[in-house]
């Protein structure tokens, strides 16, 4: 069972996860020029969250856009992964070696390269404290990993 109380509370979760992301200027103008869009199919929650950079001019400060479930998208991704809810949470707050879970199949590569999301490693070690941080400010105790 899923720490999330379903698919709403994990896309509340997420999209603020990605809004830091996108306006950190320590992190989000690093995200955007690797320019290679992610998938990530939520496979418990039956989500999908599609993540690319933004296009230069459309959103100024922000450096990432997303999509759930497919709406708005106008982009492919680079790599789709596939994996549950608590080991995207757990991963984002620093608790998954993505190596090894790739190995043990805990995050499953259904198209593209392993290479794309293991780029984004470097960028987002600095991350990982500061967004288990912000789930205990955000009063999300049962969220963290």
């Amino acid at each position: 069972m899923s720490r999330f109380g379903g698919p709403a509370e994990f896309r509340r979760v997420f999209d603020l996860l990605f809004t830091f992301l996108s306006r950190d200027a320590r992190f989000g103008p690093r995200l955007k020029a690797l320019d290679k869009p992610q998938r990530f199919v939520i496979r418990d929650l039956k989500l999908t969250l599609d993540v690319a950079a933004t296009v230069d001019g459309k959103t100024p400060g922000e450096s990432l856009r997303w999509s759930w479930n497919g709406k708005g998208r106008d982009w492919e991704p680079a790599v789709v992964l596939e994996l549950d809810a608590d080991t995207a949470n757990a991963f984002f707050q620093g608790k998954v070696n993505l190596p090894l879970a790739l190995v043990k199949g805990s995050i499953a590569i259904s198209e593209g390269s392993a290479a794309v999301p293991l780029e984004t490693l470097p960028i987002l070690h600095a991350f990982h404290p500061l967004w288990a941080a912000r789930i205990r400010h955000e009063g999300w105790n049962h969220l963290v990993a």
